[in-house]
């Protein structure tokens, strides 16, 4: 029988809690989250920086066109402009860099709580490439909506109809649906050691049919709901809320790992049947 969300929440946490009590990596798992954090602050500078500058030029641009008198500011010469388009893209790429590698440790981590048992940060060149192949799974399903979406930002957008229906509605579903199959294909992959086991479509239908698709959205959606809340309660702590949330998030993923791990465990069974 398909577990139930109380049930299920109840169960990933308790799994969370025997995992804090005897997992002794939390700091070297925190400080992952700090660095992927870190990476996503240098990337998100780096974006309003460049963007900034650019704005800096386009601006004087804008107004020598109209009046060539009105020519001030600073152009692509000025030293300052390259500077701090130089700092930019750096800050944009390191972020990316340290965001990315950060991630792929974290995601092969999780590879971990999906398989449950003891959890250990042991065997990183294992962990690392689990938390590639991960990514890479999740990279394909989005292929057809991120394929679907770019095709319709080329038709008549002007067109209500159109807007509503086929560049909003479709690719939403889509999105929807790619997600929903890709966790339970990550987790497959995570339970089987098998790339291709993430892609065994029947399968995964099967699962998804026993769970029902919209119970499984609905779960999706409360548990998304309820990681945000904890996040913005946290965040509202002043000053001392990014380090709290730095240091709750193994926690938190964790609990949310599991949850969808135990849901697709509750449905092998009558899968399989």
């Amino acid at each position: 029988m398909v577990m139930g969300f109380s049930e299920n929440l109840q169960n990933s946490m308790e799994y969370a809690n025997t995992a804090f009590k005897t997992f002794g990596s939390w700091f070297v798992l925190i400080l992952l989250y700090a660095v992927m954090f870190a990476g996503t602050v240098m990337l998100i500078l780096g974006m309003i920086f460049l963007m900034g500058s650019l704005m800096m030029v386009a601006a004087p641009m804008i107004s020598s066109a109209a009046d060539p008198a009105m020519m001030t500011g600073p152009m692509m010469t000025d030293p300052a402009f390259g500077i701090i388009a130089s700092i930019s893209v750096f800050l944009f790429i390191l972020g990316t860099i340290v965001t990315i590698f950060a991630s792929i440790f974290i995601y092969g981590f999780m590879m971990r709580v999906y398989r449950g048992g003891e959890l250990a940060l042991n065997n990183w060149g294992k962990m690392f490439i689990e938390g590639i192949l991960a990514l890479i799974i999740l990279f394909i399903y989005m292929i057809p909506y991120t394929v679907v979406s770019t095709i319709t930002m080329l038709g008549p957008m002007d067109n209500p109809a159109y807007l509503i229906i086929v560049a909003i509605i479709i690719p939403t579903i889509l999105l929807i649906i790619s997600m929903m199959v890709g966790m339970m294909g990550v987790i497959k992959f995570a339970k089987e050691e098998s790339f291709g086991a993430a892609f065994h479509f029947k399968e995964l239908f099967s699962i998804i049919a026993r769970i029902g698709w919209l119970r499984y959205l609905g779960y999706m959606i409360l548990i998304s709901l309820i990681v945000s809340v904890a996040e913005l309660v946290l965040l509202c702590i002043p000053f001392a809320g990014s380090v709290l949330l730095v240091a709750a998030m193994p926690f938190i993923v964790i609990v949310t790992a599991r949850f969808f791990a135990n849901l697709y465990d509750s449905a092998i069974p009558a899968a399989a049947e």
